[in-house]
């Protein structure tokens, strides 16, 4: 199988699973400050990944005679790990001040602030990539914006979570190349989880019979959604532009809505369906070679 199709097959598995991470974070967090949830989750989240990591080199279900830096793979999930837990928390404590529709839309503008950012690195996406990133939005916009859009602190936080959120995108993909993931997101996770639990300690009173009562949303957002999920994310992104994977992992939203409905009730309206499908467009688009297409289209006319 051809490694980038690979990657956006584990890219598309991840978003499934963040999907459903949505339904498991707002039952968890009836019962927990955003801190001590984040710090719960990113706890559980290490354990899983040391057992994985164990298993895997005991069982070479992993070839890890594979060169890779030790000291890149720890560098680089102490600083993911550093701009994940701004990010993380910037976000829930952002979604105290303002509704879910508009925090969903202000943080896909992740997928916007990458290319903004590679401009300024020297990186320039291609007529494509910008057609479908417009599209992207405008689609998350009509399924998630109901109402008056306005500003208010909660939506700055957000925004800010989202540009935290790109910038943090892209350093796995720096730091995807000659490391090993579980290890680089082993860290990343260990530093989240401690910069988590320090900041719930001043800020919040950590409640044990909260955690327990939310035990099973805790474990399934940490191993799957933490775990597995960021660690697929950065072995996709070996192989895959940032600003393409950032597409496919904005189908997330996609499949928040679709597990809302199945599982919480939430029925989706038309528009809501409308906007899903121009999401899915774009990011379908926007994996289509279309300069091959056109150059093979011009050979066999000549």
């Amino acid at each position: 199988m051809n490694r980038k199709i690979r990657s956006s097959i584990l890219l598309l598995i991840t978003a499934i699973i963040w999907g459903l991470a949505f339904v498991a974070q707002t039952a968890g967090m009836e019962h927990l400050g955003p801190y001590t949830f984040t710090a719960a989750r990113s706890f559980v989240a290490c354990i899983f990944l040391l057992i994985t990591h164990f298993i895997f080199k005991k069982s070479k279900m992993i070839d890890y005679n594979n060169e890779y830096s030790l000291e890149k793979s720890i560098k680089g999930g102490f600083i993911c790990g550093l701009v994940f837990t701004l990010a993380i928390n910037l976000q829930q404590i952002g979604l105290s001040f303002t509704t879910t529709g508009k925090a969903s839309f202000i943080t896909a503008l992740y997928i916007v602030f990458i290319p903004i950012i590679g401009l300024f690195l020297g990186r320039r996406p291609d007529l494509k990539l910008v057609i479908c990133i417009i599209i992207a939005l405008v689609g998350t916009f009509i399924m998630s914006v109901r109402g008056e859009l306005s500003v208010n602190i909660g939506d700055i936080e957000v925004m800010l979570s989202a540009f935290m959120f790109a910038i943090h995108m892209m350093l796995m993909s720096e730091f995807s190349q000659n490391t090993n993931s579980i290890i680089v997101s082993l860290v990343q996770f260990l530093v989240c989880a401690i910069l988590s639990l320090v900041a719930a300690m001043f800020k919040e009173v950590i409640d044990m019979d909260g955690i327990l009562k939310s035990y099973v949303t805790i474990l399934y957002v940490g191993i799957l959604s933490s775990g597995v999920g960021f660690t697929l994310q950065i072995m996709a992104l070996k192989d895959l532009d940032t600003v393409i994977a950032s597409m496919i992992s904005s189908l997330e939203s996609i499949f928040g809505a679709i597990f809302g409905w199945l599982i919480l009730g939430q029925a989706m309206e038309g528009r809501e369906i409308f906007g899903a499908f121009l999401i899915f467009i774009a990011t379908l688009f926007a994996q289509l070679p279309i300069n091959k297409i056109f150059n093979r289209i011009k050979e066999s006319k000549s």
